[in-house]
């Protein structure tokens, strides 16, 4: 059973397939070991370089080898394959895409599901925590992209609609080899608060000028950054002894159980869309289960319904297969949140507010889904 795989595996996001795809790995030893309808699992891997002409291209590629469904890529590129998916008919499981745009579309008419919850959502937890501790001025500030922008414009209409002030909107420019006028612009505006969203080599150089000028007005940084690899890179007493933030999903129901298999499996902890990268390929695979039958439309018919709440509730495949078996439905409970699809194909699970902590991100609160939505 061939399934896609088209994700960034260079260019500025270039971490985020490696970390998907060791997630997707770990899936894949139970699912290989149990079997879909008799059959192992193969992955033809398409990277999408951060790219949309690259992800057009290996969106085309992965079509022509006859995949039956793919794990999909990021905010970046993934508005740009809206139509050739459905024109496909291919049904694709976004592992890192968090943009506002597919809010109206997705679900089984579009083809397109995500295992990681809207921008909005992410907006709502990062201004939720700033009103909640009297912030009032925010400086929102970010990557002069498409995706980046998604991200802050729904932190942004969050807060100015919960009471709170907007009072800088700042882009930064993608080959600027300095922030500090930027800085100073932040520092002008009043600003109590900072909401800075951006990919990891851009956030960096944020960063060195933020510390360089000495601000001590706290800063959210985005979802792209919040890893191991941006604490190293800044450097982990700089972040601890700075008011800096970062939000992500709160841990699926799942999460120790995988985060257990991934050690054993990788020889290291999972990274950030790791978790949603297993989730997604666990789906697809109890979706062709339930079918009987792993053809595009089959998976597409069967992705929502093995994650609906009715279900008896299981956290793998082999799990999901017994009960299948046995003739019952399930719920499937996932790693990176409990993919429990809205009608546009988007889960809806908790948020976390993060900081650094002897050397790792930390968890200061989170909010519950109802929190988020309600």
């Amino acid at each position: 059973i061939l399934v896609g795989t088209l994700a960034p595996f260079s260019q500025g996001l270039g971490w985020v397939g490696p970390n998907a795809a060791r997630g997707r790995e770990v899936a894949l030893a139970d699912i290989n070991d149990a079997g879909v309808l008799g059959s192992e699992i193969e992955i033809n891997e398409q990277d999408t370089e951060t790219t949309p002409q690259a992800a057009v291209s290996g969106f085309q590629t992965l079509n022509n080898a006859g995949v039956v469904a793919t794990l999909g890529p990021s905010s970046t590129v993934i508005p740009n394959l809206f139509q050739p998916v459905k024109n496909a008919e291919l049904p694709m499981i976004s592992i890192s895409a968090g943009t506002t745009q597919l809010d109206s579309v997705g679900g089984p008419d579009d083809y397109l599901w995500r295992t990681v919850p809207s921008d909005a959502i992410a907006g709502r937890a990062q201004g939720q925590y700033a009103l909640d501790n009297d912030f009032g001025q925010m400086a929102v500030v970010y990557k002069d992209d498409k995706g980046s922008q998604s991200f802050s414009a729904a932190v942004a209409d969050y807060f100015t609609g919960q009471g709170g002030e907007q009072v800088a909107d700042v882009a930064l420019a993608i080959n600027s080899d300095s922030y500090r006028s930027e800085m100073q612009e932040i520092q002008d505006s009043g600003a109590d608060i900072i909401s800075m969203t951006a990919g990891t080599e851009v956030s960096a150089l944020f960063m060195r000028n933020y510390i360089e000028a000495g601000l001590d007005i706290p800063v959210f940084i985005g979802n792209d950054v919040v890893t191991a690899d941006f604490i190293e890179r800044v450097g982990a007493d700089v972040m601890a002894e700075n008011p800096i933030f970062g939000q992500a999903p709160a841990p699926g129901p799942s999460y120790d159980t995988f985060e257990q298999a991934h050690q054993d499996m990788h020889d290291r902890a999972p990274g950030t869309f790791g978790a949603a990268g297993y989730d997604a390929m666990n789906i697809i695979a109890l979706a062709a289960q339930r079918a009987g039958e792993a053809s595009r439309q089959a998976i597409t018919e069967n992705i929502n319904p093995v994650a609906r709440p009715e279900g008896t509730e299981v956290t793998t495949f082999s799990e999901g297969k017994e009960e299948l078996e046995a003739g019952n439905e399930i719920n499937y409970q996932g790693a990176s949140n409990p993919q429990d699809f809205n009608e546009n194909g988007d889960p809806v699970g908790p948020f976390s507010v993060l900081e650094v902590s002897d050397g790792s991100w930390t968890s200061v609160t989170t909010f519950s889904a109802t929190d988020l939505t309600s």
